[in-house]
Parts: C-alpha cells; structure tokens; sequence
C-alpha cells in the first residue's frame, strides 16, 4: 500500500449465494419495514372506509368502494414490487458473478467499485516481448462517512448501505482475522450508531 492514508484494501468477487443471502437482509433491515408500515396504514383505511359502507350515508358507499378497491391495489404493489425487485436484481447478478471488486478503506472516506478489464485487451507482440501487464482500469465510488452511511455485519458478511441506488457487500471470506478486526475498530469509531453487528457468531 503506497498510499500512507490508505488503512486496508483488498479485491474481491461476491459469489452469487452470497449477494442473495445479503439483498435479502438488506430488504428485511431497510426495505420491508416501511413496506409492511405502509401496508398496515392501508389496511387501517380500508378499515374505516368498510365502516362508513356498513353504516354510512348510501349516496356516498359507491366513493367509499372505490377509496377502499384503491388502497387494495395499493397493498397488493407495497406487497410483490420488492419482490419483483429481488428477482430482477438476482438475473442481473448472474451475469456478473465473476467481476472482481476493490475496496479502499481511508480515515475520512471509503472507496468501492469494480475493476474494468483494460480498455485494450489485445495483446501486440510488443508486449510479449517486454512482458508488459495493462494496467487495471478501476472505477471507484467515494463513499464518506456521515449519519447516513449505514454499514452491518453479518457471519459471512459486511452490508454497507447509504441511499437506495448505494448497496454493496464485502465477503469476510476475502479478509484475515487481524483486517476485520481492524474494519470493526474503524468503523465503530466513525459511524458510532450506524454500524451494528447482527449474528455474529460466539
């Protein structure tokens, strides 16, 4: 590491049961708790508007039906768009199952994105006779620490989660025992409330 701010970087691949294992406690943590809060005001609309059907003024039960078909609907879109989500997400990953990824853990920020193949692939005898490796071609993502930026970790892995377009997962298979202790330490210390800890294993 040449960098002398650089704490830890590595390069990794996220296996494909891995990402799914991982989206799924994502959604659980950050997605089906407001989705099932919004269903639940649904269902308490519904509720009342059945009422007012049952023991309303008749010139209005045709509005009241349709408020309560509408909320209906609703429910029924809060219920399968996160699941049509997962399933989306799941076929795109599979076809990039094998792209390799690097992580750079700085004091102030964190830098992750996806290692490029080079941007000439073709080899030129030049570089067979000088031995010459392209260089990689890295596109990263600067991602700094504040209230917002949201990090977890699992048994098999870390969630780090900031808005609903910044989703990434780190395998701790890729880690030695002395660097999670070092990314536990780190992040502790700079996001203090939003880094957690769930199942960790005794």
């Amino acid at each position: 590491m040449n960098d002398p701010g650089l704490l830890l970087e590595k390069t990794y691949q996220i296996p494909f049961q891995l990402f799914k294992k991982s989206f799924t406690a994502f959604q659980k943590k950050f997605v089906y708790p407001r989705t099932y809060l919004t269903m639940g005001l649904l269902a308490v609309i519904i509720g009342i508007y059945a009422y007012f059907v049952i023991n309303g003024d008749e010139s209005q039960r045709s509005l009241y039906c349709i408020i309560i078909l509408v909320c209906a609907v609703l429910i029924g879109l809060q219920w399968y768009n996160p699941r049509k989500i997962h399933r989306n997400l799941l076929l795109a990953v599979r076809e990039i199952e094998q792209d390799q990824y690097r992580i750079r853990i700085y004091p102030e920020y964190l830098e992750i994105g996806t290692i490029l193949p080079p941007e000439d692939a073709q080899e030129s005898p030049a570089d067979d006779l000088f031995d010459d490796t392209p260089e990689e071609n890295f596109s990263g993502t600067r991602i700094y620490y504040n209230k917002n930026l949201h990090v977890t970790e699992y048994d098999d892995f870390f969630m780090i989660y900031q808005t609903k377009t910044m989703f990434y997962v780190l395998p701790k298979t890729v880690f030695s025992e002395e660097e999670l202790e070092i990314m536990r330490v780190h992040f502790s210390q700079r996001l203090d409330n939003t880094f957690s800890q769930n199942n960790r294993k005794s």
